[in-house]
């Protein structure tokens, strides 16, 4: 993925604000930047929040891999800043507000639709993946949005699939408001 590629998915998808190097738009609060680091010739992702204070950094060699975390984080901070989750999104919520809506999604194993938001589950790499198909019911490389699998921590097992789930009932949203493009 690009970084145009991915300055199109901020934008249409409504996630939030992010700047990039060389030049910043913000000199505030409340964004996401991603920068080069000269000195450690590495990728450096950040979230800005109050005062100016770093949260939620991340280093990469490649830039791929920094702007894959840059739609990553700003899911997740639109997810857990919106007012229109009021409570902890599992699969069962999500299938209620997708039938409530009347979204058209990719339920994880269904065969593919057309022009239609989705997720998957790969079990072999433990990943959460969201995704858009186009008119010929493939998958647009570009626009797949890979979220963490099992991950253990303090003796609790967490994963990102709430935020997956997320992605899927915002970009089913976008699809319906006619605000994704499918190229």
């Amino acid at each position: 993925m690009t970084r145009e590629q991915a300055e199109l998915i901020i934008e249409e998808e409504k996630l939030i604000d992010t700047d990039w190097y060389p030049s910043y738009k913000h000199a505030g609060e409340y964004h996401l930047t991603m920068w080069f680091d000269s000195d450690n010739n590495k990728y450096e992702t950040f979230y800005v929040e109050d005062q100016g204070s770093i949260r939620l950094s991340y280093s990469f060699d490649n830039e791929k891999e920094a702007i894959d975390k840059m739609l990553q984080m700003s899911y997740y901070r639109k997810c857990y800043n919106e007012k229109d989750m009021q409570e902890y999104l599992t699969k069962e919520v999500a299938l209620r507000i997708i039938k409530e809506e009347k979204l058209e999604v990719i339920w994880y194993d269904e065969a593919l639709k057309p022009l239609c938001a989705g997720i998957k589950h790969d079990k072999q790499r433990d990943k959460y993946i969201s995704f858009i198909t186009n008119a010929k019911a493939e998958i647009i490389e570009y626009r797949s949005i890979e979220f963490d699998g099992d991950e253990e921590f303090k003796g609790e097992i967490y994963n990102d699939e709430d935020i997956a789930l997320y992605a899927l009932i915002n970009r089913a949203r976008m699809i319906k408001q006619n605000r994704i493009s499918f190229v």
